[in-house]
C-alpha cells in the first residue's frame, strides 16, 4: 500500500547565520533557527520556560523548539544541513559533532512531523538521525522526514538512503529513495512505496536556468537559487541537479491556486523548461517554455491550477494556464532565499 501524505510543508527561508568562529570552537554552536511562519517558541537548555523564537537566533545542544498551528521552523546545522520543523510540533536539538570530531546531527522528535535536506561538508563526513524514543531514521545525505505520533514513528525518504534502527541501535529496516516505513514495537518494519500526493507538479529544465518553484500558500518552495545552492523545504518534494545542465523539481500537486516558478539565470544563453502534471500517475498537461537568460538575471512566472477535492493529499488536478515569462522586479514574488545566505544566491537579503 503507497503512503500518500499531504504536502505538509515548509518554506523556504532567509536568515543571516552569523556564528563566530569562537563559539563555533567551545561547541557552543550547535545550530541556527529560522522563524518561517510564527507562532514558534524556544525553550533554552536548562531554561525555566518557552519564549518567541528570535529570526537568526544560535541553537545549543539541548534547546527545544516547539511550532504552533501554523508555526514553521528552520533549524540550519554548522554544515549546512536543514530540518524543517513543520506545524504542531516539537522537537530537541540533542547533538551537532560525535566524540571523535565527526558531524553527528541528532534531532529528537517529541511530536509531529518535520522534513530534512541533509548535505555531506567539504572533506567531512557527517549523518543526520530524527529520533523518537524508540526508533532512528539516519542519512548521510539525501531529502528525508520523520514522524512521531501516537500511532508510532514514521520516516520517509525521496533521495538518499535511511537507516531505520531501534533503541538498542540494531537496524530494523534500510530504505532506499522513493520509500517510507511504519515502526512500532514488535512489530517488523517494512518498507513501503512513498506517494506524497495523488497529483504531482514536476519542472524539468536544460540550458543555463535554475528552477525554483513556490507553493500556492507563498510559504514553501523547492528547487536551486544557484548550481551550489539547493533548497528544499516541501514535504514530499523532490530536487535533483543533472548533467547537461539539467535540473528538476517535484512537489506535490494537489492545491489549487497559483505555483510560482522562478527561473535564476546560472549563465547565459537559451533555455527550455517543461511543465507537467500527474494524477496517480497518468499524465494530465504538458506545457514547454523557452526564452534566453543572462547570469544572475531572475525570470518569473505562474502556473495557475485547478484540482477536483478539498484534500491536498488526494486531490485530482485538472487543468493549469501558464503565463508569460517577465522580469523579476523584487515585489512579486516576495524575495526567496536559502539559508544560510549566499552571496551567489540572487535577491538574498
Amino acid at each position: 500500500m503507497a503512503w500518500r501524505m499531504g504536502s505538509v510543508a515548509a518554506l523556504v527561508l532567509m536568515s543571516s547565520l552569523i556564528v563566530t568562529s569562537s563559539a563555533v570552537a567551545q561547541g557552543a554552536v550547535s545550530a541556527t533557527l529560522s522563524v518561517v511562519a510564527a507562532p514558534v517558541e524556544r525553550i533554552a537548555a536548562g531554561g525555566n520556560g518557552p519564549a518567541p523564537a528570535v529570526n537568526g537566533m544560535n541553537l545549543a545542544e539541548g534547546d527545544r523548539i516547539k511550532t504552533g498551528a501554523d508555526g514553521i521552523a528552520l533549524i540550519t546545522f554548522l554544515n549546512g544541513s536543514t530540518v524543517t520543523v513543520l506545524s504542531g510540533s516539537e522537537v530537541t536539538v540533542k547533538q551537532a559533532t560525535s566524540g571523535d570530531g565527526k558531524n553527528g546531527m541528532r534531532l529528537l522528535i517529541h511530536a509531529g512531523r518535520v522534513w530534512a535536506r541533509v548535505v555531506q561538508a567539504a572533506g567531512a563526513r557527517s549523518n543526520l538521525a530524527l529520533e523518537s524514543n524508540d526508533y532512528a531514521a539516519t542519512a548521510h545525505d539525501g531529502l528525508i522526514g520523520a514522524e512521531r505520533s501516537a500511532d508510532g514513528f514514521v520516516c520517509w525518504t525521496r533521495r538518499g538512503e535511511v537507516h531505520v534502527t531501534n533503541r538498542s541501535g540494531q537496524t530494523e529496516a534500510v530504505l532506499i529513495a522513493g520509500q517510507w516505513a511504519w515502526a512500532r514495537f514488535n512489530l517488523p518494519v517494512t518498507p513501503q512505496p512513498f506517494v506524497a500526493s495523488t497529483s504531482v507538479l514536476e519542472i524539468r529544465s536544460s540550458g543555463p536556468v535554475l528552477p525554483l518553484v513556490r507553493m500556492p500558500d507563498g510559504r514553501q518552495a523547492a528547487g536551486f537559487l544557484a548550481e551550489d545552492v539547493e533548497v528544499n523545504q516541501v514535504f514530499g518534494a523532490l530536487t535533483e541537479a543533472g548533467r547537461g545542465p539539467r535540473w528538476l523539481v517535484e512537489v506535490p500537486g494537489g492545491h489549487e491556486g497559483s505555483y510560482t516558478l522562478i527561473l535564476t539565470g546560472a549563465g547565459a544563453g537559451p533555455f527550455t523548461v517543461r511543465i507537467s502534471a500527474r494524477y496517480a500517475g497518468f499524465p494530465v498537461y504538458r506545457q514547454e517554455i523557452a526564452g534566453t537568460i543572462r547570469p544572475g538575471e531572475r525570470l518569473v512566472t505562474r502556473i495557475n491550477q485547478s484540482v477536483k477535492g478539498e484534500d491536498p493529499r488526494t486531490a485530482r488536478v485538472l487543468r493549469a494556464s501558464v503565463e508569460g515569462l517577465r522580469v523579476w522586479d523584487h515585489g512579486e514574488p516576495p524575495a526567496v532565499v536559502a539559508s544560510p545566505v549566499d552571496e551567489r544566491a540572487p535577491g538574498a537579503n
